[in-house]
């Protein structure tokens, strides 16, 4: 059986150790005086211990304590004060058994890189995009996609909204109940000019794209950042709704915004014949990175004829 004048000796090779001795014989140095004698170690679990067997564990498990603080600072004390420390190894940094390795899906929303169904309406286009960034979500078929819970609303969100067919253009979005046109746009160009002739938008000059070999228009229109708002609606206008178009004046399946500020770019289409509208939704305070994730979904998009 050891005792506590073993134990002490073997504290006193511990602190007598150069401070630059490789730490890793150190610990080796104590785990062989600890385990010198293994039957009777086993033996002391068999049987109750006498107190005095249980003040020499104690001042063993104490021993290895002093032994893990002493080795800490001799592994750390080449840093300097309030500086960085040493970078990991990769050998380091790689997970044990217990722990795995994040995946890659461990982010929420649509896996990143996989072809997410925006609209599949029988009759209609078929749009379907591929999700470039974590974070993005939406339902099948719902023609929406968003990037956070807060969807498009102010200040800072960001979304994805399509629409298709011929469009009734309001004259005023904000008095949209009485400037809706009669006909609807039906191609590229006279969306476009409607648009940019709305009261308010402050329409961009319209530039030529190809999305997956369809060529059309782009245009970015603005909500007025000074629109009245109260309590999440455009307290001047119509319903409280501010409007571009609607595709179905009966059913009133209109496209409305989210609060004033709202910068809405647009890829105009002409996809077979039909007219197709993707409109991302964001404002000056949407995180750049988020925008450029949603111009890569946008540009990604592929087209089914019906």
């Amino acid at each position: 059986m050891s005792t506590d004048r073993d134990v002490t000796g073997i504290v006193r090779s511990w602190l007598h150790e150069d401070a630059h001795e490789d730490a890793d014989r150190i610990l080796n140095l104590v785990l062989d005086g600890i385990d010198t004698t293994p039957q009777r170690r086993a033996g002391w679990l068999a049987r109750r211990l006498p107190p005095m067997n249980t003040y020499l564990k104690v001042g063993l498990a104490a021993a290895v304590v002093v032994l893990a603080g002493f080795i800490g600072i001799q592994l750390l004390g080449g840093s300097n004060v309030g500086g960085p420390g040493p970078s990991p190894s990769a050998s380091s940094a790689e997970p044990t058994p217990s722990e795995p390795a994040p995946s890659a899906t461990a982010d929420t929303g649509l896996p990143v890189g996989s072809s997410h169904v925006l609209w599949d309406t029988p009759g209609d286009v078929g749009i379907s995009f591929t999700i470039r960034a974590p974070g993005w979500s939406g339902d099948v078929g719902g023609g929406v996609l968003c990037k956070s819970s807060g969807c498009s609303d102010p200040p800072d969100g960001a979304a994805m909204i399509a629409f298709q067919g011929d469009l009734y253009v309001y004259g005023d979005p904000c008095q949209w109940s009485s400037t809706g046109p009669d006909t609807p746009a039906t191609s590229v160009d006279e969306l476009v000019a409607a648009l940019a002739a709305q009261a308010s938008r402050d329409a961009s000059a319209p530039v030529d794209v190809t999305v997956d070999g369809y060529a059309g228009k782009s245009i970015t229109l603005h909500v007025p950042d000074d629109a009245a708002y109260v309590g999440g609606r455009f307290s001047d206008c119509d319903r409280g709704e501010f409007r571009s178009w609607v595709r179905d004046p009966v059913a009133d399946s209109a496209r409305y915004h989210q609060g004033p500020g709202q910068i809405d770019e647009l890829w105009i289409l002409d996809v077979g014949g039909t007219l197709v509208v993707i409109d991302a939704g964001s404002y000056a305070l949407t995180p750049a990175e988020h925008l450029a994730e949603v111009r890569a979904i946008a540009d990604s998009a592929t087209f089914e004829l019906p």
